[in-house]
């Protein structure tokens, strides 16, 4: 880690579902599933709370009630993924976007658990949104 500038001494490796307390701040990482290993956190301050989450292909079995904060993954709609597909196929590029259903949060599953779990106050920012280029 040195060889790169990195110093151990101000890396803390954190592990799902503990809380630590770093006097300003507690945070706490959740489970979320990729193709890779993935996490998203709730960040606790104390009178204001946030949850970030991306990267992920679902968020069940999290609740973030009255947070203050969401951010989370809004990648794709499933008609903007459908015709990303549509337009590739036709002229048979490669297609990124077969996997994504399977990899990334849609705006739709985003909105229903902001629904589910927003308080009236709540502010929401989607993270990850697709941007073709």
């Amino acid at each position: 880690m040195l060889e790169c500038g990195v110093d151990r001494r101000n890396i803390d490796v954190l592990q799902i579902g503990t809380r630590y307390d770093y006097k300003l701040f507690k945070i706490v990482p959740i489970k979320l599933y990729h193709d890779v290993p993935q996490c998203g956190y709730r960040v606790l301050f104390d009178n204001y709370k946030v949850i970030y989450a991306t990267d992920t292909k679902t968020l069940e079995g999290i609740t973030a009630k009255n947070y203050d904060l969401y951010l989370i993954e809004g990648n794709y709609t499933d008609e903007e993924l459908e015709e990303r597909i549509r337009e590739k196929q036709q002229v048979q590029q490669y297609c990124y976007e077969y996997r994504v259903k399977d990899t990334h949060l849609s705006k739709g599953q985003a909105v229903d658990f902001l629904l589910q779990n927003m308080g009236d106050n709540s502010e929401y920012v989607f993270m990850h949104e697709h941007i073709e280029r």
